[in-house]
C-alpha cells in the first residue's frame, strides 16, 4: 500500500467519478484505474463498485476512506515539518474570517505571505463567529479572525484592537447629514439585522437594551453583503463595520452615541501548536506591526 494509491483512492471516493478524480490528481484515467486496482489487490478486497454511470464505495471502501484521509493529512504535515526545517516551507493554511475587518488589511497580508511562502496553499472561509471558533478548535481551520464575544474555552487569542460599528444609512436619509446620532433617537426607525442568534446581533441588542429600548427589525439576513444592499435599497438602516459601508457608494456611515465597540482578535487552537504554515503566518502578522504591543509567544487564553 502506497501513499500514491491512497491519494488516488481518496480522489475517486470524494468525486465518485473517475474522470474528475483523474483531473484532480493530475493523472490520466488509465493510471488512476491501475493504481486503484493495485490497492485492491494489496488489500484483497474491492473498494469501489464501477459501472458505466456511477461509482460507489463498497463497505470496505467506506471503512478505508477516513483512515486514508487521515494518513494523507499526516503525510502532508510531516512533509511540511521537514520542509520547515530545510527552509522550504510548504503545505496548506486554512484561514477563517468575519466580514468587514477594519483593523487589518487581510488581502495585503495574505499577498505578502504568499510572496514569502509561495508553496503554501491558502484557503479562506467566511462564516459566523461561533462557526469559525468551533472550526478553529476542531482543526478545520488553522486560525481565524473574529470579534468578541465568543466562547474562549478552546482557543487562544491575539488582540487586534477595537473598532466601532457605525450606523449605515442611505445618502438621501436625513440622518446622513448628521456627524453623530444618539442611539436613543433611533427608536422609531426600522432596522435590517443579522439573525437573532448571531453573536454580533446579541451584542448590539444588549447595548440597546441597556439604554432602555428595543429596536424594530424589519428584515433579517445571514449575509453581511445583503445588509449593505438592503440599506442601499432603502429598506431600513443597520449597524455595520466601517469597512463594509465603504464598499457601497449609495450609503454613508454615521457615528453613534454611545458607540458600539467591536473587539477584533486572531484565534488559534489552544489544544495544539500551530502548524508550520500557521506559525509562518503569525510571524508575518507580527512583523507587519498589526499586533505590535504583543510579542510572539505571548498568546493567552481570552478572558471574556
Amino acid at each position: 500500500m502506497e501513499l500514491r494509491q491512497l491519494k488516488h483512492f481518496v480522489a475517486v471516493a470524494e468525486e465518485l467519478h473517475f474522470t474528475r478524480a483523474a483531473a484532480k490528481v493530475h493523472v490520466v484515467q488509465s493510471t488512476l484505474s491501475a493504481s486503484i486496482s493495485g490497492l485492491e489487490q494489496d488489500l484483497g478486497t474491492a473498494l469501489l463498485v464501477r459501472n458505466n454511470r456511477r461509482v460507489e464505495l463498497t463497505a470496505a471502501g467506506q471503512a478505508l476512506l477516513p483512515d486514508a484521509q487521515n494518513a494523507l493529512a499526516a503525510a502532508e504535515c510531516a512533509r511540511a515539518a521537514v520542509d520547515a526545517v530545510r527552509g522550504l516551507l510548504s503545505g496548506k493554511l486554512a484561514v477563517g474570517m468575519i466580514q468587514g475587518l477594519g483593523t487589518i488589511d487581510l488581502p495585503a497580508l495574505l499577498a505578502r505571505y504568499h510572496r514569502s511562502f509561495p508553496r503554501i496553499e491558502i484557503t479562506l472561509r467566511q462564516d459566523a463567529i461561533d462557526a469559525l471558533v468551533n472550526a478553529t478548535a476542531d482543526g478545520g481551520l488553522d486560525l481565524a479572525f473574529v470579534s468578541r464575544p465568543y466562547d474562549p474555552n478552546r482557543v487562544k487569542e491575539l488582540s487586534l484592537g477595537t473598532e466601532f460599528l457605525v450606523l449605515a444609512v442611505r445618502r438621501d436619509d436625513p440622518l446622513a447629514r448628521q456627524d453623530i446620532v444618539a442611539l436613543t433617537d433611533l427608536q422609531r426607525r426600522e432596522f435590517i439585522e443579522r439573525r437573532a442568534d448571531l453573536r454580533t446581533r446579541l451584542h448590539i441588542d444588549s447595548i440597546c437594551a441597556g439604554l432602555g429600548f428595543e429596536r424594530t427589525i424589519c428584515a433579517e439576513t445571514n449575509t453581511p453583503g445583503d445588509l449593505v444592499d438592503l440599506v442601499a435599497a432603502g429598506l431600513g438602516i443597520a449597524f455595520l463595520p466601517p469597512a463594509l459601508v465603504a464598499t457601497s457608494e449609495h450609503i454613508v456611515a454615521v457615528a453613534t452615541d454611545p458607540g458600539i465597540p467591536r473587539e477584533l482578535a486572531l484565534i488559534t487552537p489552544s489544544e495544539r501548536a500551530p502548524s508550520p504554515a500557521a506559525a509562518a503566518f503569525l510571524g508575518e502578522l507580527l512583523s507587519a506591526g498589526t499586533a505590535a504591543n504583543r510579542a510572539p509567544g505571548r498568546w493567552q487564553q481570552s478572558a471574556v
